[in-house]
């Protein structure tokens, strides 16, 4: 009689390889046309199995973002420990306009109308995972003396408005012109609300 030793995957790299295969999917398929079943398919595991790390196909999208963003955010970290809080804030937001594997499904979701998906989804690593590390920069840039706030939560709301501008002309791929010009409104926005002294900030946004 043969014996078939069944062999189990670490629960971290099994939620990791479900996570890839929904990305993969959702990028070349789309969100609504990919199914539960067609994840489990392609990952080869039963759909209990998804389940068990996920309670629905928004879950996988969620945590897809997640990762993204917990790796920026430790990246981020990790590179800017040195750094001064106004460097610190023009490598963050350098960063949130580098080249993503979350470009394409986002463009995806976009063009599937889902809006309020999108919105919600950002959201929810704004507060969770980006706000801290704009509350620290903020508090250090008290600190060092060449920031003055004293709302920092009600400023960080009016950075994301700020930077939504940028987002929409960069992924819309308006004219370079067009693009300095509102770079150059948000640099003097930011250094308002910042109370950085006028002049000093200078973003580097890449066009999606």
């Amino acid at each position: 009689m043969i014996s078939i030793t069944r062999i189990r995957k670490d629960p971290e790299v099994r939620r990791t390889e479900l996570i890839d295969v929904a990305l993969e999917l959702f990028s070349s398929d789309g969100y609504e046309k990919t199914m539960i079943i067609d994840i489990v398919k392609k990952a080869g595991v039963a759909k209990g199995t998804f389940f068990y790390y996920f309670p629905t196909k928004d879950a996988v999208l969620e945590a897809i973002c997640t990762r993204w963003a917990s790796e920026l955010a430790t990246s981020f970290k990790l590179e800017s420990r040195l750094f001064s809080a106004l460097n610190k804030l023009q490598f963050f937001i350098a960063q949130l306009f580098l080249p993503s594997q979350l470009d394409t499904l986002f463009d995806r979701l976009l063009a599937e109308n889902q809006f309020n998906l999108l919105c919600k989804l950002w959201q929810q690593q704004a507060e969770n995972v980006f706000n801290p590390l704009l509350a620290d920069m903020i508090q250090q840039g008290n600190q060092e003396g060449t920031m003055h706030v004293d709302f920092i939560n009600e400023t960080i709301a009016f950075f994301w408005s700020t930077l939504d501008c940028l987002w929409e002309a960069a992924y819309y791929k308006e004219s370079s012109e067009v693009l300095v010009n509102k770079i150059n409104v948000a640099e003097s926005i930011l250094e308002r609300i910042l109370g950085i002294e006028e002049g000093i900030l200078e973003l580097s946004i890449a066009q999606l």
